[in-house]
């Protein structure tokens, strides 16, 4: 598990929203107001911290004009260096100012130093983190001297090979440095989207066993976004309050609504994500209903056969499951069934004298029923459910048929569920059973002690039905008991009052103390 690190509080990791930055740089355009406007306007737009970048054009670099001191491409074409750091910097008189505008507003402010001087200055202001800019990723002593303070360290990658990040991320941890960060960086400015290769963040993540951010230098937000759904846990964005005021950042820096949009965006990125689910989500129980099921479409008299005419898969979702189409075609109607019925096993007669499908002869010795019987003796087993079994039971739970036959007809909340499960766990007075069937799921089987019996019920996986299953469970079950056992049946649910009576229930009478039309059974002891 990557670890998580702390910034005045705030947790960032995996398993938190990304942790938002507002990069102030230069667009201040070497006005204080200006930078302090950026900092409120920041805070506006919901970012969690501002940063600044500490330095002076004689901490960076050196006033000269030789070879490599004069930038010969991209947005500062033909500026030295000298010149381009003395327009930029902010000057180290504003710091304590911003950082006491930050903490009025209540946000974070830090800062990337440049140097020793840098971490200094810093430090008596109360920096809570520090980050290491791209390009000094590999001054080695820089970044011992910001580790050494014990602050979180946010390293940026940018143009860095893979033994220099484990480099760096050495010399900080040898300094003193426990909560470590990397932000994936693309140093050109803008950086096209093309060049992220925003896959690194993953693997990244794997293979440094921190967490792993963005600093991002594209234009407006989509890469942010996309970011933050491959496991992003920091986004940094330069923000600048109008891109046409100019300045050396400003082409590639987000002006506030947009970074109010960013951060918008990326909290609901991160909220999509939620975990690996194959279950339904609330939010959809209600449309299980409109699932296909078979239902009788055309009128259909007693005793009569069903068939393809009379039985179809159609839309709404009250009817049998439509795998038990070929279980159903060729049986005959125990009664008259109306157009628009959707179809149950009570309305089907049990003789199972059905003829064979059309154009198929069945050899002797292999009518359907004897195969049906077979499939009811495979092996079954139980086993304790567990805390992973949690999707699995909703998805029965609330499974129509289900729930047409349960005490209550409403659909179970996810959240409710699973806060019914863990104390069903924990409780000696229950027993819950998954039945398995050559390793498969296939249903569960409960017990609830009361006064003076067990209380038990099941339910029966979807795709599981029809084969006897109820019946070989709960008889399993009764094996681990230790006294009598009770069943609560709603009326007119014939299948489980059959699955009870075989397991050597009988019926004594209805339980309207609960409120509901049912049989009460009991298991003589």
């Amino acid at each position: 598990m990557t670890a998580e690190i702390r910034i005045a509080g705030r947790r960032i990791g995996p398993r938190h929203r990304p942790y938002v930055v507002a990069e102030l740089s230069a667009n201040h355009l070497g006005g204080l107001d200006r930078a302090l406007a950026i900092v409120e306007a920041a805070a506006h737009a919901g970012v969690d911290a501002v940063k600044l970048q500490t330095y002076t054009a004689d901490t960076i670099t050196i006033d000269h004009a030789g070879p490599g001191f004069v930038l010969e491409s991209g947005p500062w074409h033909g500026r030295r260096l000298y010149e381009l750091y003395q327009e930029a910097h902010t000057p180290w008189e504003w710091h304590e100012l911003l950082f006491a505008r930050g903490r009025a507003l209540g946000l974070t402010v830090f800062s990337t130093p440049f140097d020793a001087t840098s971490v200094a200055l810093l430090e008596r202001l109360g920096c809570p983190a520090y980050k290491i800019a791209s390009f000094e990723l590999v001054d080695l002593g820089l970044i011992a001297a910001a580790a050494a303070t014990g602050k979180p360290l946010l390293l940026s990658t940018g143009m860095a090979e893979q033994n220099e990040i484990a480099e760096a991320i050495d010399a900080a941890r040898r300094a003193g440095a426990r909560e470590i960060a990397l932000l994936h960086c693309v140093s050109s400015y803008p950086s096209r989207p093309e060049d992220s290769n925003l896959c690194t963040i993953p693997d990244m993540t794997q293979r440094f066993g921190v967490p792993v951010g963005l600093s991002d230098h594209t234009l407006g937000t989509a890469v942010a976004v996309a970011a933050t759904a491959l496991g992003a846990c920091v986004i940094e964005k330069h923000v600048t309050l109008r891109r046409a005021d100019g300045g050396p950042d400003a082409s590639f820096s987000l002006e506030p609504e947009e970074f109010a949009r960013l951060v918008g965006e990326t909290s609901t990125a991160y909220e999509a994500l939620g975990s690996v689910h194959y279950a339904p989500e609330t939010s959809e129980l209600a449309m299980r209903d409109l699932r296909r099921s078979l239902y009788v479409v055309d009128d259909v008299t007693a005793g009569e056969r069903f068939t393809p005419r009379n039985v179809r898969s159609i839309r709404p979702g009250h009817g049998l499951h439509p795998r038990h189409l070929p279980e159903i075609l060729g049986r005959r109607a125990r009664t008259a069934i109306a157009r628009g019925t959707p179809l149950a096993w009570s309305l089907v007669d049990e003789a199972c004298d059905r003829a064979p499908a059309a154009g198929r002869a069945l050899p002797a010795g292999a009518l359907p029923v004897q195969r049906r019987a077979a499939m009811k003796e495979r092996t079954l087993g139980l086993r304790p459910a567990t805390l992973d079994d949690a999707d699995r039971l909703l998805a029965w739970r609330n499974d129509p048929e289900t729930r047409r036959a349960s005490r209550s007809s409403a659909p179970v909340a996810r959240n409710e569920h699973v806060a019914w499960l863990t104390a069903a766990l924990a409780s000696s007075d229950r027993r819950l059973r998954i039945a398995e069937e050559a390793g498969q799921p296939v249903g569960v089987v409960r017990a609830d002690r009361r006064e003076d019996a067990w209380e038990v019920s099941w339910t029966v996986a979807p795709e599981a039905r029809g084969r006897g299953v109820a019946r070989r469970m709960l008889s399993l079950l009764l094996g681990e008991l230790d006294g009598p056992a009770t069943a609560v049946i709603r009326q007119p649910n014939i299948a489980s009052a059959r699955v009870a009576a075989a397991a050597g229930f009988v019926r004594v009478g209805r339980a309207e103390q609960l409120g509901f039309d049912r049989w009460l059974c009991e298991k003589r002891s």
